[in-house]
């Protein structure tokens, strides 16, 4: 049995070796596969032919071909794939490469099943030209075409493998990012808090609007009080303004009668001083006829017997004149007395006609001021009728404000309950996506330190979720399962062994702290809220989704760094 070359299957990893082993591939099969080449490579582009011939046949591959490559190029990797098939050396290099492939058909959505089948094809192919060309000689043929099948399985086995890991991957992130993307809608508990303010304050305005319309139903009453009042005070008013105007008219009459009595008593003045200057004139008289009558008395003497009688007469004449003079004197005396009290009475009269003037124009500065208070408490009256209106119209919107708020009230309720059912609905389908995510872990997924550092954010950003729907009510969180950041997935990766490169890069130092204060404030949460210390629950959700931010902004950095 000649071979163009010896093989090695030695110089690969233990898991390869394993599923070669598994698949009974041996440096024997390696062997037939190199022989077997001999026979099919001068039928290699007959090979390719009938291949892609095959697959133009079908749309959806013809159109997967049409997007991502070209049939040219396509031949051209095929040529590469049966040079590397018929040398028959399994290495890390063709390992690799096979993968490659798997990572192709999983990029371009080439499902297995027709992988599989356009394979079996190939396989189909050579296996043909092998019995054709070996029938003289089947024993090796049978050799040679179960070699290739063998080897052919394997490629088929690490391809499949690859592309269902990245397949699965595939969707595990597409779950992840789906379920990262449901994590940030985180909106519903301020829009519950934002509902129990909203209710609370529709509890206050409705407080408010009863004082208020109590307070305006006093104000009506007091209104309807005041217009009833001011409409007696108009009555009264009016009644005062008659009497009034009536004693108005009166003094006005006693403002006459006193200037008419002033007039008078000037009169009477004026003839108490004519009465004196006649008064004066008999004085005078009664003076001359005194001094006559003492003249006569003397010439009567003189005369003697003969002037006796005239002395008799001289002497009456002269008592006479003496009594004329004492009741002239008397009568001075009244009519200075009397025009003493005239000229008082004058200033009395004065004096009072002076106050009747001032009571006059007191009375109708009164009246008029009555008027303008009769106008005040009617225009007053008008007012307190519009008010009480106003209030009528003002208790119908408050009214309709109390039940529109209660209107409100109602609504909101209803809102915070439907925004606590969508929380617990999005929190259901939340968890739903965390199922179906950790179910990918179950199936044996390989992730390297770029996948892990992926699942990683998902894994934090979960904490914070947590969290969250703990303060809305909806899931129950125990103390004890918050795990430490050196347990939990991202943690035994961290502490775990890593290239030295890895742990020597400044972003991977700076994750440390941050990812730690993550867990530390995840069960701090936890310890306040079942303390019943929702203040300090919040302030410690706050200080984790700072943290959170932190580690997945580092986390996005070290990814990125990362090698796949």
């Amino acid at each position: 049995m000649k071979q163009s070359h010896s093989t090695d299957i030695s110089n690969i990893e233990e898991q390869a070796k394993k599923e070669l082993n598994f698949l009974g591939i041996n440096q024997e099969t390696l062997t037939y596969v190199i022989e077997a080449a001999q026979v099919l490579r001068p039928h290699k582009n007959e090979i390719i032919d009938r291949f892609y011939g095959h697959l133009l046949t079908v749309d959806h591959l013809q159109n997967i071909i049409a997007q991502h490559s070209t049939i040219d190029r396509l031949r051209q990797t095929m040529d590469r794939y049966l040079e590397q098939f018929f040398q028959g050396e399994i290495d890390q290099e063709y390992i690799k490469t096979r993968k490659i492939i798997g990572h192709v058909h999983s990029r371009i959505h080439l499902t297995a099943d027709h992988f599989i089948s356009a394979h079996h094809l190939m396989i189909h192919s050579m296996t043909l030209i092998l019995m054709e060309n070996m029938r003289r000689d089947p024993h090796r043929m049978m050799q040679m075409a179960h070699a290739v099948q063998k080897l052919a399985a394997y490629d088929q086995q690490l391809i499949v493998n690859v592309y269902m890991e990245e397949t699965f991957k595939s969707f595990l992130f597409n779950v992840s990012d789906l379920l990262n993307d449901t994590i940030e809608v985180d909106s519903i508990k301020e829009l519950v808090t934002s509902m129990d303010k909203q209710i609370e304050e529709s509890h206050s305005v409705a407080t408010a609007m009863g004082e208020i319309s109590a307070t305006i139903h006093e104000v009506a009453n007091h209104a309807e009080r005041v217009a009833d009042g001011s409409d007696t005070a108009v009555q009264s008013a009016d009644q005062s303004k008659v009497v009034i105007d009536e004693a108005l008219n009166n003094i006005e009459q006693v403002g006459k009668v006193y200037v008419q009595l002033v007039d008078q008593v000037s009169s009477l003045n004026q003839e108490i001083e004519h009465i004196q200057q006649i008064a004066n004139i008999i004085q005078e008289i009664s003076e001359q006829t005194n001094l006559l009558a003492l003249n006569a008395a003397i010439e009567a003497a003189r005369a003697g017997e003969h002037g006796r009688g005239f002395s008799v007469v001289a002497g009456e004449v002269r008592n006479l004149s003496e009594r004329t003079k004492q009741q002239v004197m008397q009568i001075t005396t009244n009519l200075t007395n009397l025009r003493d009290v005239s000229a008082q009475l004058i200033q009395q009269i004065k004096q009072t006609g002076d106050q009747v003037d001032q009571s006059v124009a007191g009375a109708e500065h009164a009246g008029d001021a009555l008027s303008k208070i009769i106008t005040a408490i009617q225009e007053n009256s008008e007012s307190n009728s519009h008010i009480a209106t106003m209030t009528e119209e003002q208790s119908a919107v408050v009214t309709d404000i109390s039940e529109r708020n209660s209107s409100i009230h109602d609504h909101s309720i209803y809102t915070q309950g439907i925004a606590k059912e969508t929380a617990n609905r999005v929190f259901q389908l939340s968890s739903e996506m965390d199922r179906i995510r950790n179910s990918f872990f179950q199936i044996n997924i390989k992730l390297n330190a770029k996948d892990l550092v992926r699942v990683a954010k998902t894994d934090h950003l979960l904490w914070k979720w947590r969290i969250y729907n703990m303060l809305l009510g909806i899931q129950a969180v125990d103390s004890s399962q918050v795990t430490t950041h050196q347990e939990c997935r991202l943690g035994k990766w961290y502490y775990g062994d890593l290239p030295q490169h890895i742990k020597n890069s400044a972003t991977y130092k700076e994750l440390e702290q941050p990812h730690q204060e993550v867990h530390h404030y995840a069960r701090l949460a936890v310890e306040r809220y079942e303390q019943a210390d929702l203040h300090g629950a919040e302030e410690a959700l706050k200080k984790l989704e700072q943290a959170s931010e932190v580690v997945i902004a580092i986390l996005t950095e070290l990814e990125a760094s990362l090698d796949v």
